[in-house]
């Protein structure tokens, strides 16, 4: 079968933890302490007046060739289910979508909380409906986009399992792959398409047992310009050109984690769980806009490429997934909305099963500033924490490359907090704790050292 690398999949290496149900709460055991408390930090990621909506962008990624009688795939519409209601895009442009062309075509699709869902942590979506608006054939009449217009197969539109998580104001990503193995021109009616669903699920999963899933695609991007060279990884280099070069950011989304090199056209790494396998790309800068009520920030770009398994030299690339990122010091405020400054924080990212399992990063800053004005960043910790559990394991940045555990920090959680500051027992309603360092094999001390210090966490989430 004639298909796209699975690049995407490999992309999306969530946070191994225990399945959620419902909103995602799976949480098993206690918060020591009850009652409220302050915290130090807020989330914050849009300065709209009500809640943001999230996003679902739905990849649908072609393969190979062209030429005449190749089809093209239609979209316009995605329709997404949940016991909060129905959301979809009727209005949205036509996505032209060549079946024998390697590409990614995204069609995206907002989805409401304040109207819908108001108040809920996330929202799930258990099924992903293939549906197109037409087929393209394209002719051999010499003029540039000639076609005849097919009609969808038989029995479509078709619904098939998917596991779709959307948070307020992120961004979730659905890999969808078709081709010109999985939908052709009947023999019997030339203005009918026929559909092979076992090259589509061969594919895609898109069963109860192997559903569609789909993954966060937006990072929040942390810099280590003030981290110790000896202390910073390096990229691997990759067939698609990446280069071996010292990292200057570190990404975080929930589900995966990205590394990126310097330099006006920067290398940009998607890691896998092979630590000698990362996904190579190109990064696109962030910036601020400026307009009659002052500037505000503007998210960058990244582009995940591969080679074009239609050229014979193995040298012509085609980009598999696109994404955006985010400063940290645009996104991560204090309470009132200021920058942050000198200080040491601590900050969880929450996957796409929002369960008890987060991505933990834990910082300091010095107090200086790029001249972009971007807080600078002088340690860097990663790793997990266990809201179940009530323990977390955080490593130095230079381990994310080959998935060491030198210089290992562990710790404990105290009483988990909602966004109204009362305390919590579930994981998807936590959006600060309070947390330590362990004394007894000596994490505390070695934090200590490295300028973190003990206190509250914040959940990166409304």
């Amino acid at each position: 079968m004639r298909k796209w690398a699975f690049i995407c999949s490999a992309a999306a290496i969530a946070v191994v933890g225990c399945g959620g149900s419902g909103n995602g709460s799976s949480h098993t055991g206690a918060g020591t302490g009850g009652g409220k408390k302050n915290v130090g930090i807020a989330i914050q990621l849009t300065t709209l007046p009500t809640e943001p909506p999230g996003a679902i962008e739905v990849a649908y990624l072609t393969g190979q060739g062209r030429a005449p009688g190749d089809l093209t795939a239609v979209v316009q519409r995605l329709l997404f289910q949940d016991p909060y209601g129905e959301v979809t895009n009727p209005l949205s442009p036509l996505t032209m979508c060549p079946l024998a062309g390697y590409q990614n075509n995204v069609v995206h699709l907002d989805v409401d909380f304040a109207r819908q869902a108001p108040g809920v942590p996330s929202r799930i979506f258990t099924s992903f409906l293939l549906d197109f608006l037409q087929f393209d054939e394209e002719t051999d009449v010499p003029i540039q986009g000639d076609y005849t217009v097919l009609s969808e197969p038989a029995g479509f539109p078709k619904s098939y399992p998917a596991t779709v998580r959307v948070f307020p104001g992120r961004t979730t990503s659905l890999p969808v792959f078709i081709d010109d193995s999985m939908f052709t021109v009947d023999a019997n009616n030339s203005l009918q398409v026929d559909y092979n669903e076992s090259q589509f699920m061969q594919a895609n999963g898109a069963t109860a047992a192997n559903p569609m899933t789909a993954f966060l695609s937006d990072y929040v991007s942390f810099n280590l310009n003030k981290v110790p060279a000896n202390a910073i990884p390096s990229l691997i280099p990759t067939a698609t050109g990446v280069q071996a070069l010292p990292a200057v950011r570190v990404f975080f989304s929930g589900d995966v984690y990205a590394v990126s090199s310097a330099g006006a056209a920067p290398n940009f790494e998607a890691l896998t769980l092979n630590p000698s396998q990362p996904i190579g790309g190109n990064l696109g800068p962030a910036g601020v806009l400026t307009g009659p009520g002052g500037t505000v920030p503007h998210a960058g770009t990244y582009s995940l490429i591969q080679i074009n398994p239609t050229d014979i030299t193995q040298t012509a690339h085609v980009i598999a997934l696109q994404g955006i990122w985010r400063e940290h010091s645009t996104v991560i405020k204090q309470g009132n909305g200021a920058t942050l400054g000198a200080g040491s924080y601590v900050i969880t990212f929450p996957s796409t099963s929002d369960n008890n399992m987060q991505e933990m990063v834990a910082f300091t800053q010095d107090g200086t500033t790029t001249a972009t004005g971007i807080p600078n960043i002088t340690n860097l910790y990663f790793g997990f924490v266990d809201m179940d559990a009530l323990t977390f394991n955080l490593y130095p940045v230079i381990d994310i490359m080959t998935g060491a555990t030198a210089g290992g920090l562990t710790g404990t959680l105290g009483t988990l907090y909602t966004a109204q500051q009362s305390a919590t027992q579930a994981p998807d309603m936590v959006h600060s704790g309070i947390f330590q360092f362990n004394t007894s094999d000596g994490s505390a001390a070695a934090a200590a050292a490295a300028g973190l210090k003990n206190g509250t966490f914040t959940v990166f989430r409304i």
